[in-house]
């Protein structure tokens, strides 16, 4: 029979001054012989870093910054990959050659040699001047060159998705454009202006709802005009009568499977060939002059009607450099003192950028002796909306290539988006993924899956009842991704996608332990907390906040921590041994009725220094627990007296004040030892530790 370790708690009211509550008993049940995972803190819970702003990332990184950080205790550090949801290619090292050098134009490739004296500091992103895409998951401030009204620009599809590179006929992977109206409109005539190559064979269909974008999507949302099946295309522009009648419909798609293999004049580079290009689309009625009458708005920003396509070619210019997308070097992350000397999760760029460019930095990082633990490919694809057979024909031959390189490295992502999501779309295109990469005889290339948590997009939502269900929604989210049978990453997390001022607040602080705790004991591989660096409040929906643990200082003095930085610091410092070494999680149960057991959650931990620990979120915001700990030191290596440390409203409070909120109370979490077999209070809205030694 498994020994068990019971706390018996009472809950009572929260703050002094307040009238007493009517209380409620309340145990917590540790079974300490059922293991319920086991992990090394040194290699299982860090950060991650991103791009920010121009001239951002050597301030963040400077050496006060960076100590500053390291008070958190946090370990290994995940880099990152702010270009690939930007819709940006990436020159990783600022030094290296374009494929048309004398234009300073084309496909980039930056130098896979480090040169003594000349670090890596910062790098950046440049804007495809080929995009397709409205909207990105980014800064959000480019536009599609579909409908921008200027039929000098064209979107093209990625050449990498072509025969040539893939080995697999076209019709394997069809490039598509998806117009959203935003509502139905009359539609019996689209007018195309192909740009070089434009295709030769394509479908024009219509939805009026459901998940329209992704090429590889269930099937029932897309019909086919009457006359829209198999038409044939020509150069230049090109009006096609789809139906006798008009349909009204709210999309429109241009599904494409052949193409002309034509270039522009003068050009001699087999990537200028492949695939589809298309400078303007015009989608209406025909008038009885047959003229067509265009429900499309052609403008250079995002007034203009949102289109969304299959890929867009990396092709870029020197003068396409994104200020607002610089990422950290490669040597400043590494000699920064950051990593802590740990391997690093290597962000490798896939959907955005060229095979070349992205093997050259798993070759510089080689050469200069940085440890890497994890490879992980591409940032986000299924939110992009990329059919997964696609993204498997990008990621199979960058993973080909990291192989020669590294022939042990361990490779996974791709940081799927997993927070107000529909989890059946989620796990079909995981499937199809895998299956894609089964063909090519590549299983072995995807050893984890990596994930974001971001759970809340309501950032004005009440945050008592989204904390209440936050445990439910993760512990779901992990079942489900636990199907795929690999190692689970969680890659970022946070409280929502969007600043909010909960992220700065005591509940974003209670979230972040939450989740850190849950993933962990719950058998994830490693988590990364998304925030790291100090920056600066951003407004959403009125609300000011951000994710991120200090508070840049606008007059140049130490970064401010906020309540995050403090329940980081007493993971790292009190639950978790900050030697690091073997840990060993036991299940929790608890007697609450369940209406009320989201109310209190419990992570009980056995360290390697033999200490028994145990990790108490209070989500009550009115009630205090009362714990009593009979039987504690009874477990197997515990020693009474315990020491108990707890951060609450005593402890920290936020000042609302626009962009120039801050904390109006600080203080580090209290702590004080108590005898097991007493009573001890948990503050209401509290995250506590309590620990045997």
């Amino acid at each position: 029979m498994a020994s068990i370790l019971a706390i018996l708690g009472v809950l009572h009211p929260a703050l002094s001054g307040q009238e007493t509550a009517p209380s409620r008993d309340v145990q917590l049940t540790i079974d300490t012989h059922h293991r319920t995972a086991q992990f090394d803190p040194r290699s299982a819970l860090g950060a991650g870093l991103d791009g920010h702003w121009q001239g951002d990332e050597l301030r963040m990184l400077s050496p006060a910054n960076v100590r500053r950080m390291l008070l958190a205790g946090l370990g290994p550090i995940s880099m990152r990959l702010r270009t690939e949801i930007a819709i940006d290619a990436w020159h990783w090292n600022p030094r290296g050659r374009w494929s048309d050098p004398l234009h300073h134009q084309g496909y980039w490739i930056s130098d896979a040699q480090p040169k003594p004296g000349e670090p890596i500091l910062a790098t950046y992103g440049y804007k495809l001047p080929r995009r397709g895409d409205t909207v990105d998951q980014a800064n959000d401030d480019g536009y599609s060159m579909l409908d921008d009204g200027d039929p000098a620009t064209f979107w093209k599809s990625n050449p990498y998705l072509a025969r040539p590179f893939t080995g697999e006929p076209d019709s394997q992977h069809p490039a598509w454009v998806v117009l959203d109206f935003g509502k139905p409109v009359p539609i019996n005539a689209v007018r195309i202006l192909w740009a070089d190559p434009y295709a030769t064979r394509l479908d024009v269909e219509y939805a009026h709802a459901g998940r329209v974008y992704g090429g590889g999507h269930p099937t029932g949302v897309w019909t086919v005009f009457d006359h829209g099946r198999d038409v044939r295309g020509t150069s230049g522009e090109q009006l096609v009568r789809l139906s006798d009648r008009p349909v009204r419909a709210r999309y429109l798609r241009i599904w494409m499977t052949e193409g002309s293999g034509t270039a522009a004049s003068g050009s001699a580079d087999l990537r200028d060939r492949v695939g589809y290009a298309i400078r303007e689309i015009g989608v209406g009625t025909l008038v009885p002059s047959g003229a067509l009458h265009d429900e499309v708005t052609h403008a250079p920003g995002k007034g203009q009607t949102l289109a969304y396509v299959s890929s867009t070619d990396p092709w870029h210019r020197a003068t396409d450099r994104d200020p607002k997308v610089e990422q950290p070097g490669i040597d400043l992350v590494f000699r920064s003192g950051i990593t802590r000397g740990l391997p690093i999760m290597m962000a490798i760029p896939v959907l955005y950028d060229n095979p070349d460019n992205a093997l050259a930095l798993v070759a510089y990082a080689k050469l200069s002796g940085y440890s890497i633990g994890r490879y992980e490919l591409g940032e986000e694809p299924e939110e992009e909306e990329i059919d997964p057979r696609d993204f498997a024909a990008l990621y199979a031959p960058v993973a080909r290539g990291i192989r020669k390189v590294v022939p042990k490295a361990v490779l996974g992502g791709p940081s799927v988006v997993t927070g107000d999501i529909d989890f059946s779309v989620l796990t079909w295109w995981l499937r199809e993924f895998r299956r894609a990469l089964a063909r090519r005889g590549q299983s072995d290339d995807f050893r984890f899956l990596s994930f974001e948590w971001y759970p809340f997009d309501d950032v004005l939502g009440t945050e008592a009842r989204q904390l209440r269900e936050h445990g439910e929604r993760l512990e779901d989210a992990i079942t489900r991704l636990r199907r795929e049978r690999l190692p689970l990453v969680l890659g970022e997390f946070n409280y929502s996608p969007f600043p909010t001022e909960h992220e700065v607040d005591l509940g974003g602080a209670l979230l972040n332990a939450e989740t850190a705790a849950q993933f962990l004991c719950h058998g994830g591989e490693a988590a990364f907390y998304y925030g790291y660096e100090p920056t600066k409040l951003e407004v959403t929906q009125g609300t000011w906040g951000n994710q991120t643990m200090l508070l840049q200082s606008k007059r140049g003095e130490a970064a401010v921590p906020v309540a995050t930085f403090h329940t980081l610091r007493m993971l790292t410092n009190e639950w978790l041994d900050p030697n690091g070494g073997v840990h060993e999680s036991f299940r929790v149960r608890t007697d609450l009725r369940k209406r009320e057991q989201n109310l209190i959650s419990a992570f009980a931990l056995k360290r390697p220094d033999q200490a028994w620990s145990v990790l108490v979120i209070n989500r009550d915001p009115t009630h205090a627990a009362r714990l009593s700990v009979e039987g504690f030191s009874s477990a197997p290596g515990a020693r009474d007296p315990a020491m108990l440390v707890t951060y609450s409203a005593a402890q920290y409070s936020w000042q609302a004040d626009g962009p120039n909120g801050h904390p109006s109370r600080n203080d580090p979490p209290s702590r004080r030892t108590v005898r097991t077999e007493g009573p001890i209070v948990v503050p209401p809205w509290s995250v506590s530790v309590l620990r045997t030694r």
